[in-house]
């Protein structure tokens, strides 16, 4: 962990072009230690410093990019398994004896004989206010 700025340039400038699941886990690595995850965080703006006039600039913008989004990601929260749910049996009390009773709805063709909808005019029959200025005519230039 120990790396001086120069080797710690060349490691991080590795890792970030060379991107891949192993990558992915050394980033994840790093955002472990506050002061490491520091020091490559400077290390990427020198990249990204040194790297901008170059003929890759934007492939290096992409890479140094993706590696600080990494590094600004929190690790995922560990997944926790629920813990089992014991289910006791449900008794069921015996049903009392109901006497049958009218039902207090209505049966839906009786409810339809008694609803009566009245629709406002539709605006298109509506007659249109008429206007004193008059019509506009556009014509071709020319004409």
């Amino acid at each position: 962990m120990s790396f001086t700025d120069g080797e710690l340039t060349d490691h991080v400038r590795h890792l970030v072009r060379n991107q891949g699941p192993q990558t992915t886990q050394v980033w994840a690595q790093v955002r472990t230690n506050a002061v490491l995850a520091g020091r490559v965080r400077g290390t990427l703006s020198i990249l990204r410093a040194q790297t901008r006039d170059s003929r890759d600039a934007a492939m290096w913008t992409a890479w140094i990019s993706k590696a600080q989004q990494e590094l600004s990601t929190p690790p995922p929260a560990p997944v926790v398994a629920p813990a089992p749910v014991v289910e006791e049996p449900v008794v069921e009390p015996e049903p009392a004896p109901v006497a049958e009773k009218k039902p207090a709805v209505e049966p839906p063709s009786a409810m339809e004989s008694t609803l009566q909808f009245s629709l406002p005019d539709a605006p298109s029959r509506q007659q249109k206010p008429t206007s004193s200025a008059p019509a506009v005519m556009f014509q071709a230039p020319g004409q």
